[in-house]
């Protein structure tokens, strides 16, 4: 459709090969849209910015002197902001009887109060009539043992979504989240097998409970993504399940 032309666009938690982050941005780029790609990782968002003409910026989520650094190389390279999607997280196993206050305050930095500071820096800076698309988890929502650290902080993100969404409403931002069950990625295989389970096992498990009959790709994410910040969009405030319908049956009860 080529309707994202002339906008600009960033894409937080795009240096992950094969991930969400790098879906959205080239899904977004294909709709038109000029991408700053940013994220931990300089040499990977430098390749995939070249690939997709666009601009590489590397910020940590949570230190908000380089979202304040990536807003304004946006603006200063580009003129302008429309669109920001905010994919960056990481979801270490950490049962409750292994909580320490280090790893509960990097959860929050990650997914809680890092969002917050990027919802917040990207809607000042951005044009009137932009969206802002924050990814969740259905872990916030569904019980699943081992990752309640990061399940709690992804639901406190999504409370600041349909906060951040109100206050600006003077601007008409469409601010939204969206709630993907397990995405199969290097990244999330890697974690499968840093809890010793077998990363093909325990996707099966979700196929099973997934009505559509296959779990959830980093191009469905991207494609619904693309749909929220289109103009005709006509929504904020709301966190969308995204799963195939897994968030009908919810997580495999053996793991939890």
């Amino acid at each position: 459709m080529n309707d994202l032309h002339g906008r600009v666009a960033i894409v937080l938690g795009a240096s992950t090969k094969g991930g969400m982050g790098e879906a959205i941005a080239r899904r977004l780029r294909k709709e038109g849209a000029r991408v700053v790609l940013s994220g931990l990782g300089a040499a990977p968002l430098k390749e995939l910015a070249d690939e997709l003409d666009g601009l590489a910026c590397e910020a940590d989520i949570t230190q908000e002197a380089q979202l304040e650094n990536l807003v304004e190389l946006t603006l200063r390279s580009c003129g302008k902001l429309d669109i920001a999607v905010n994919v960056a997280g990481v979801a270490p196993r950490v049962p409750i009887k292994d909580f320490t206050e280090e790893h509960l305050m990097f959860m929050a930095k990650m997914h809680f109060i890092g969002p917050a500071l990027f919802i917040k820096n990207v809607a000042e800076a951005m044009t009137d009539d932009g969206a802002i698309v924050n990814i969740s988890s259905l872990s916030a929502y569904d019980a699943l043992s081992g990752i309640v650290g990061y399940a709690a902080s992804k639901a406190a993100g999504d409370r600041v979504v349909r906060g951040a969404a109100l206050e600006y409403r003077h601007k008409r931002l469409r601010i939204n989240g969206i709630i993907p069950s397990l995405v199969p990625t290097e990244l999330s295989r890697q974690g499968i097998r840093n809890f010793g389970a077998d990363p093909e096992a325990f996707e099966k498990s979700f196929v099973d409970l997934t009505p559509l009959g296959r779990i959830t790709r980093p191009e469905d994410i991207a494609a619904f993504s693309y749909m929220l910040v289109r103009d005709e969009f006509f929504e904020t405030g709301q966190i969308f399940n995204y799963s195939g319908g897994n968030s009908l049956l919810g997580h495999p009860r053996s793991l939890a």
